[in-house]
This record gives C-alpha cells, structure tokens and sequence, in this order.
C-alpha cells in the first residue's frame, strides 16, 4: 500500500514542476512528471494514480488547451484517479469544460498557489487512502502494519516517515472494533490533528473513558519530544468542547525528562495522554489482541508515577 498516495504532474513548465515537488514533497506524496500528453497517457496504463495534477495550456503541436482535451482519456485510463486541473487564468468556459469532461477540481496559478494546492491534494488524496485502508482484509491489513512499521523505522525522508507514521497508527487503531472510522491530518485554520479516532466502541472500558473523541499526536523526530509539545497537544484536546477527554501521544524519537512526570501531574483533570515510544508502539504492532494491548497501555498511562527516575 502506497500510504501517502501517487500523484501525477503533467506540465511543460521546468520551473513549474520544480515548484510542485518541492511542495508536495513537504507532505511526504510519491510524485512523478511528464511534460505533454501522450507521456501522460503512457504512464497512466501503469496501475496505482491516485491524482493527476494537469495544466490547462501544454505547449507544442498538440495545441494550447492540451490539458482539457486530456482530461476524458485520463479517466478512461485511471477512472479511480482525481484529476485538478490548473491554470493561470481560470475562466468559466475552461472550468465548465474541464467539470464537464470529469474534473474533480482547479486551481489557479496565483499568489496563494502554494498554500490551495496543498489543502486541494489533501481533499483530493483523503478518499483514495481511506478507500485502500477499508479493502485491507484482516490478514493484509496486518501485513501492511508490518510494513507501515518497517517504514518508520527505516525511512530517511523526514516528510515520508512522517505519514507513514500517520498511517501506521490511523491503521492500528482501525483494526480495533469501534475505532475504524479513524481518520488521519485533520486540520482547521489554527490547528492540525493528526489522528482523530471517533469513539464507537460498545466496549464497557472505552465507553467509561467518556470520551466521544480521542485525538492522537505522532512525532516522528528522532530526538526526544520536550514538555512545551504536551502543552499543544492538551490544548487541542480541551478545545473540543468537552467531548475529548483522552488522546496518545507518539514519538519515536521518545521522550525527553519531565514529559511523562508531566503527564502525572496533569491526573488531576480530566484529561488522560498515553505516552507511546517506540518500544511500546512496537507492543501495540505485535499484539494479537490490540484491543486488550490498548487497554494495557491505556492502564499503565493512569496508573504512572509522577516521579520520575534518577
């Protein structure tokens, strides 16, 4: 399972291509390029597209609006994949045309292009990584985890071994009945949630957390993770209007000295973190009751001293 999603750039600007990969590469997406048509088309017989990011106006003896002729053959091609296209000037007829041929969405090439393209191919991904988590049967969706796991213990790339620490918990939990509509990178416009994981489990322990919403923090920092990062992640947990009273905290890097006595200290609200490092996520991988492994952990967080060793 590619977990960050596949995308496809189809521009003849060089410049322009740069631009793309270096902002989709921040989030950590497999990017490939092509500069006309006929090499788009090519590439799609591969299997595996889940967006094509396709400029209106390509260059050369294929004509000016290349791009929105383009748009039908890429969905006959890759009829899972989104198509955006983009243009420098988006005008009703080329943004009618484009809807018309099977267009998911545009998006201009303007001042904010940075900032919309990133939350476009968000929304554009979200249903393409939800959709191949689902289709995961038991036994290879616990193949992937081992992968996902693998991922995050090998991968260099800052960006990827982030989201594939997304999806190796999001999966984690998806694999616990009443967690599977756990969804991953939400994000508002003064905050992002990495995990958020509604609560509709029918087991008594869960329900007694009362706790309609549980959020989960994944750092994927090879270093420690300092108290201040607790501080953000309460605040996201208490901003919930009362509904979220429990939320894990994932840092493979661990955690530095006075995190954990912070988390004691905090027993006194209403509020509960698990603190999960690596060691312990690598107990939640191999349970074959994650279940009762999340309860254990769960147990061990509540029950932590606030002393913390010599």
């Amino acid at each position: 399972m590619n977990p960050t999603g596949r995308i496809l750039l189809v521009d003849d600007e060089p410049a322009f291509l740069e631009t793309y990969r270096t902002i989709l590469a921040t989030e950590g997406y497999s990017v490939d390029a092509v500069t006309d048509g006929p090499s788009a088309l090519a590439k799609l017989d591969q299997p595996g597209w889940d967006l094509v990011l396709l400029d209106r106006k390509l260059q050369g003896r294929y004509g000016p609006d290349t791009g929105l002729d383009l748009i039908q053959s890429i969905r006959q091609r890759a009829p899972e994949a989104k198509v955006i296209l983009v243009t420098g000037v988006a005008d009703s007829d080329s943004v009618n045309r484009a809807f018309t041929a099977g267009a998911y969405d545009y998006l201009e090439k303007n001042a904010y292009f940075e900032a919309i393209l990133k939350v476009k191919v968000r929304h554009a991904l979200e249903a393409a990584r939800e959709r191949r988590m689902a289709a995961l049967a038991n036994g290879k969706r616990e193949e992937t985890i081992r992968e996902l796991w693998h991922g995050v213990r090998t991968e260099r790339d800052p960006f990827k071994k982030g989201a594939l620490l997304e999806d190796l918990v999001a999966l984690l939990f998806k694999s616990i009945a009443g967690f599977e509509r756990t969804q991953t990178n939400r994000k508002s416009l003064d905050e992002e949630i990495d995990i958020v994981i509604p609560n509709e489990s029918t087991d008594p322990f869960w329900l007694q957390a009362q706790s309609q919403y549980i959020l989960g923090e994944c750092k994927n920092w090879s270093k420690p993770v300092e108290r201040k990062e607790l501080d953000v992640f309460l605040k996201k947990i208490e901003r919930r209007y009362g509904r979220c009273r429990l939320g894990f905290f994932i840092s493979i890097g661990g955690f530095a000295r006075g995190f954990e006595s912070s988390l004691a200290a905090e027993r006194s609200g209403e509020v509960l973190v698990v603190a999960l490092d690596a060691a312990r996520l690598d107990e939640l991988v191999q349970a074959r009751d994650r279940n009762a492994k999340l309860k254990d952990l769960h147990a061990r967080a509540l029950m932590a001293s606030a002393k913390e060793p010599e």
